[in-house]
């Protein structure tokens, strides 16, 4: 996939381009039936694909005093577009200049004189133009205007539940990561480099890769977590991961802190991925750091045997073909 740094260097490749309009703020089920149709169109019709993303988020330049994590910054949002087979990322800077333009004036300017647009997908809740004014019923009144063909794709559901941005932020920040994979189709990540700590892991014999808190990304609630870890070695690894503060040790500051499972090699400075599977505990606070020691051996125990029975067969990709299931 290539990236285009501002539609004022859009290349014009030359054939028919299909293009996909949204935030893609988690790259989530519903996102992934737009992308996908996307590529599809475009291949059928001789095409290339593209996504035009806004950046920063336009909650940030709209409410900068509101607290706002995404779910991807703009790395993992590639790295997921890229692995559904888009051709090209649009990544055009948002400021308060582009959010003041009414909705034909984007059309007309952006999508048509610009991109010389062959087709538009969006989703239905899809907004654009001044104050979000433009609706898919404003971008199909206009596509028809101006020539170009517009797919809506509809809300997409998994296992009854509405897979939106918001939607997975709630559940991630209460911990509950492997009900957000449902919603993601995929185990929801973050990258982190590996940092020095206090070294309290050493003293306990469970040994800790600190991670380095990426600001303004969410990252799971308060807890213990079993994890899988890339970047650690060759092949996947699992952990157990402690996100927030450690209160027996008096810090209650953000950390994030994993033990990987049968593993004693050197970490420092590497970036490791780390794939939150589901949430094993609450943190506690404990009196004696040696209870905390015999908590953390009953981690590893009940991570040990769930894993015994579940995630053998462990992906690091999408978990079904994505975006078609809606049930």
């Amino acid at each position: 996939m290539i990236w285009v740094q501002g539609l004022e260097k859009w290349p014009e490749p030359g054939r028919p381009l299909y293009l996909a309009l949204g935030n893609f703020d988690g790259v989530h089920r519903g996102h992934q039936l737009i992308l996908n149709r996307t590529v599809d169109m475009a291949r059928q019709n001789g095409g290339v694909s593209a996504v035009l993303v806004f950046n920063p988020h336009p909650q940030a330049l709209f409410k900068p005093d509101l607290p706002f994590s995404m779910l991807t910054d703009l790395h993992s949002k590639a790295e997921l577009i890229a692995a559904l087979g888009v051709d090209y990322l649009i990544i055009q800077k948002f400021n308060l200049q582009l959010a003041s333009t009414p909705p034909e004036v984007f059309v007309n300017k952006y999508l048509w004189e610009k991109l010389k647009v062959s087709g538009v997908i969006i989703g239905e809740d899809y907004s654009f133009g001044r104050e979000g004014q433009g609706t898919p019923f404003t971008m199909r009144r206009l596509a028809k205007k101006y020539g170009f063909s517009v797919e809506v794709c509809p809300l997409l559901k998994y296992n009854g539940r509405l897979a939106s941005s918001s939607a997975i932020r709630e559940l991630i920040n209460s911990g509950a990561v492997s009900e957000a994979s449902g919603l993601l189709n995929y185990y929801f990540f973050r990258y982190g480099q590996v940092v020095r700590g206090a070294g309290r892991g050493n003293q306990l014999l469970y040994p800790t890769a600190n991670l380095k808190v990426s600001s303004g990304l969410l990252w799971p609630g308060k807890g213990v977590y079993l994890t899988a870890v890339e970047g650690a070695a060759e092949q996947v690894c699992f952990g157990v991961t402690n996100v927030g503060g450690t209160p027996t040790f008096q810090q209650e500051t953000m950390s994030v802190e994993t033990h990987i499972l049968s593993f004693n090699g050197r970490l420092y400075g590497k970036t490791l991925k780390i794939y939150f599977l589901e949430r094993l505990r609450e943190i506690i606070s404990f009196n004696d750091p040696q209870d905390l020691k015999k908590q953390i051996a009953r981690d590893i125990s009940l991570a040990s045997k769930i894993l015994d029975t579940e995630y053998q067969l462990f992906r690091t990709g999408f978990l079904e073909t994505a975006g078609s299931i809606n049930r």
